[in-house]
């Protein structure tokens, strides 16, 4: 016995190798490129970058969403569960123990000889035993589950975090919806006004006999298309909060309060840095990159356990038929056993095979999420350029409508133009006017898209839900 308890302390000696190391991955599965195709000259963006618009309001909401929206509250349990598969992983290398204990009493009857009578006895018996069991990792198996789960635990906070990006992003972006919406609807009733205006200017000056009918008529229809924009600008401001309604948390728009009417100045434009930046900047990059290291430890497990499992067991048991005497009997065991596979049709060579698929794809998801991000910052500076340019020359069209209008209304006045000109450059004047609002919404819109896709570290907040153990488990994972 002492000789195999020599062995097996020889065996846990070298219990923290790790036979199977994760393959090595030295280079980046996608070519960066050294800087964006576009270079636009920022600052260095805030932490919290929504407070730049200065809305109270908006500040609020955004809070009240990092704390209640559903989709956060989800992946915060999801992250919970990592927490909790990563305890269970780093329980396995712990000895089990186990306590057992019962009581048993019997009745005999025994019929006599003589007179063909019955005898009654009962005997007691009092039985306890401790059993513990402990797996010797030998193969590093073990430690590569705990590895491979304390990773995913990593990716698991971060989606925590990518998400908390994009709710904070899609409150600002809706926000901004509703605000322009109730911009869009306040210029759709003052044109309602002005053409009620001109269709009374117009059948008065029928009466005179200086309008024909048709100028009526025209101007009736111009009246009525501003008032069929209403009711959809209507609905859209109401879909809108109650979507916002719904970001918060709630199930209805109840005590939202948007007081609002007005666009806010675009937020500054942050710096964008450089490709390489996004590795460690967007949280959605970091989770791909954990993932690919969580399969790469999944795939050492695998591998090891194709190997023999050596386990160490031991009991004390005792026993008695009286309680007062139950520990004066007692035997203690000591065991070692070795099992492996002898014969498992193929089924752990098909695991390390699927492991190692697994991997590769996420490999592939660490490609695409990079390749992804790179876009969606190219995107993004695209249009701060192409966007700008774009209400530039809406501003010029508008300028221009405003003078045909002017030249329109002085030809119609003198009789040198019928009303149906004067009345098409007062539309158009009308409908650039809302499409201006949208456009200038669209501008504040991408700035918001730009700072999502930049990422940050504003969303690794304290509060995260990480025990004092599993955090000191989890410090080093790749060790």
């Amino acid at each position: 016995m002492s000789r195999i308890i020599i062995i097996l302390l020889s065996v846990v000696a070298v219990n923290a190798c790790t036979l199977f190391p994760p393959q090595e991955r030295g280079s980046m599965p996608v070519e960066l490129p050294e800087d964006y195709s576009l270079y636009i000259e920022g600052t260095i963006p805030p932490d919290k970058w929504w407070e730049s618009f200065g809305s109270l309001e908006l500040n609020r909401m955004v809070e009240t969403a990092l704390s209640n929206n559903f989709d956060l509250r989800s992946a915060w349990q999801r992250m919970k569960q990592a927490e909790a598969a990563l305890g269970k992983s780093h329980s396995n290398l712990w000895p089990t123990v186990n306590y057992d204990a019962g009581a048993e009493k019997q009745w005999i009857q025994t019929r006599t000889s003589k007179d063909g009578g019955r005898i009654n006895t009962d005997t007691e018996n009092w039985a306890a035993g401790l059993s513990a069991a402990y797996e010797v990792d030998l193969w590093g198996r073990l430690k590569a589950q705990r590895k491979a789960e304390g990773f995913a635990f990593q990716a698991s906070r971060e989606d925590l975090h990518t998400a908390k990006v994009t709710v904070t992003a899609t409150i600002v972006e809706t926000w901004l919806d509703i605000l322009a919406t109730r911009r869009q609807i306040a210029i759709t009733e003052d044109q309602i006004r002005t053409n009620t205006t001109l269709l009374e200017l117009q059948e008065f000056r029928f009466l005179n006999g200086k309008a024909t009918a048709l100028d009526v008529s025209q101007q009736r229809q111009a009246l009525a298309s501003a008032r069929s924009e209403l009711p959809l600008l209507e609905l859209s401001e109401r879909q809108l909060m109650n979507s916002l309604a719904f970001l918060l948390g709630q199930s209805s728009r109840t005590g939202i309060d948007i007081n609002g009417y007005e666009l806010p100045e675009i937020i500054p434009l942050p710096e964008a840095g450089l490709p390489a930046d996004l590795i460690a900047a967007r949280p959605d990059v970091r989770a791909a990159g954990l993932r690919l290291k969580s399969a790469d430890w999944t795939v050492s497990a695998s591998r090891a356990d194709r190997l023999p499992d050596i386990t160490l067991s031991a009991r004390s048991a005792f026993s008695s038929g009286k309680l007062d005497l139950l520990f004066d009997n007692w035997v203690n065991t000591l065991a070692a056993g070795i099992t492996g596979p002898l014969f498992d049709g193929g089924r752990r060579s098909y695991e390390v095979e699927r492991t190692r698929a697994v991997a590769e794809e996420r490999l592939t998801d660490y490609a695409r999420t990079v390749a992804n991000a790179i876009k969606e910052v190219e995107n993004s500076l695209a249009s701060e350029t192409y966007q700008q340019t774009y209400i530039q020359r809406l501003s010029e069209q508008k300028d221009a409508a405003q003078m045909t209008l002017k030249n329109a209304r002085t030809q119609y006045i003198n009789g040198q133009s019928d009303y149906l000109s004067y009345l098409a450059a007062w539309t158009s004047i009308q409908n650039l006017e809302r499409k201006l609002v949208a456009e200038n919404a669209g501008l504040i819109k991408n700035r918001v898209t730009l700072y999502r896709t930049l990422g940050g570290n504003w969303i690794e907040s304290p509060e995260d839900p990480v025990s004092p153990q599993v955090k000191k488990q989890n410090e080093t994972p790749g060790a």
